[in-house]
């Protein structure tokens, strides 16, 4: 594989490319069906020209799934969550992998739901928290996206809060509170552009100070985190943490789409059920109707063969490797723009665009850091150590043409 990888980042190993009359073009419904093999080819060729994990696709927080979850969530795919009455022993099996995934986030009796991804848990712990009378937002820019799109569709007032090198400020939260009020706190376990941490424990205790609640963004750190620092009080270990992000797909090795949405108890999960009343059970979870139970049987099936074990080796070998990155890229005179807790990086360069462009073009994806001037590398199972030596080779050879 690493020698593919070298090919492709020196031009020796090009991708397939799309053919350019079909780019943008839109296509008319065919008269007659096309046979499945034809589709079947069109569709291939499509797939041979985008990149893939092990062909340099290394910004993205998603990695290649297990085969054992990639397994089973074909075999479920078909049935519907959200058809409590008719298949129950689905529920069943969200609320044990909901259960799982809260006992590593520090709950021993959370309730919740799987989701199509952190976007979504994540409007859906800001509803919660509007419906509970909480209806300002904090959070800082480092914050997911996601969070600021939740707050403009629920119409929920956001308080930026600044940060203090990519972690929320502690004192200038403390300030907002007292000048805005009550309100839910957004903190992040893995922040998407830099893989820091919030000050969980310091943000609940204002939290409880000013009337507050705490949403724990561990989309991607959740997987991580819990497992590599032990001592810290990360999410429900306090009691200011209502809810919480936890994505299956991104380090749980879960396919897409799949994410997690924890909460504390059953009272404050109340306004995610809603009526429906063609249902038999006349009830349905979460924002979606439909639900495939095929990314719950996938969260499952993953959760359980790992165990705590399983996803305590992968941290600490991705957390390694993150570290090596930086090291290698020291050497080269590369700087990380904050030193990485979980593992993403981000290397500091001042011309990131071309830098991104340029890595494109030796076949490695990567993405940018966003608040700061950089390059995002995220550390997924795919990623291994010749790939991370591609990654410093590449970018030096775009740092010598300066």
């Amino acid at each position: 594989m690493v020698d593919k990888r070298l090919r492709t980042a020196l031009g020796i190993y090009p991708r397939e490319t799309l053919p350019s009359e079909r780019c943008g073009k839109l296509m008319p419904l065919p008269r007659e069906g096309v046979s499945w093999i034809e589709v079947l080819r069109e569709l291939r060729t499509i797939l041979r020209s985008q990149p893939t994990h092990f062909t340099g696709f290394v910004g993205s927080m998603t990695t290649v799934p297990h085969p054992l979850a990639k397994q089973v969530f074909l075999e479920f795919s078909e049935l519907n969550a959200n058809d409590i009455a008719t298949f129950r022993a689905i529920r069943v099996l969200e609320e044990e992998a909901v259960s799982m995934m809260g006992e590593i986030l520090g709950c021993s009796s959370c309730t919740g739901m799987i989701t199509s991804g952190g976007s979504e848990a994540n409007i859906a712990a800001l509803y919660l928290a509007r419906e509970h009378g909480y209806e300002t937002v904090y959070a800082s820019p480092v914050a997911h996206d996601s969070v600021f799109k939740a707050a403009r569709i629920l119409r929920m007032r956001v308080v930026r809060v600044p940060h203090t090198s990519f972690r929320i400020d502690v004192q200038m939260l403390e300030k907002a509170l007292r000048e805005n009020g009550p309100g839910v706190i957004v903190a992040t376990v893995g922040t998407t552009g830099f893989g820091t941490i919030d000050p969980v424990e310091e943000v609940c205790k204002l939290a409880r100070s000013y009337g507050c609640v705490v949403h724990v963004d561990a989309a991607f750190g959740g997987f991580v985190a819990p497992f590599i620092y032990r001592g810290r009080r990360l999410c429900f270990e306090n009691s200011a943490v209502v809810s919480a992000t936890m994505d299956p797909h991104k380090l749980g090795l879960a396919p897409i789409p799949c994410g997690g949405l924890i909460v504390r108890d059953e009272r404050w999960f109340e306004p995610l059920v809603f009526e429906a009343r063609y249902m038999p059970e006349g009830r349905q979870i979460g924002l979606l109707g439909t639900r495939s139970a095929g990314s719950i049987a996938a969260a499952w099936a993953m959760l359980k063969h790992m165990g705590w074990r399983g996803y305590e080796a992968q941290a600490r070998i991705l957390m390694d490797r993150a570290l090596r990155l930086v090291n290698l890229c020291r050497s080269i005179g590369i700087e990380p723009v904050v030193e990485p807790e979980v593992p993403v990086v981000c290397l500091a360069i001042e011309r990131d665009n071309e830098a991104l462009e340029f890595a494109r073009r030796k076949g490695l994806y990567l993405y940018k850091c966003g608040l700061a001037r950089g390059v995002r590398v995220v550390i997924g199972p795919h990623v291994d150590e010749g790939t991370i030596e591609l990654i410093a080779r590449v970018l030096k050879l775009f740092t010598s043409r300066s």
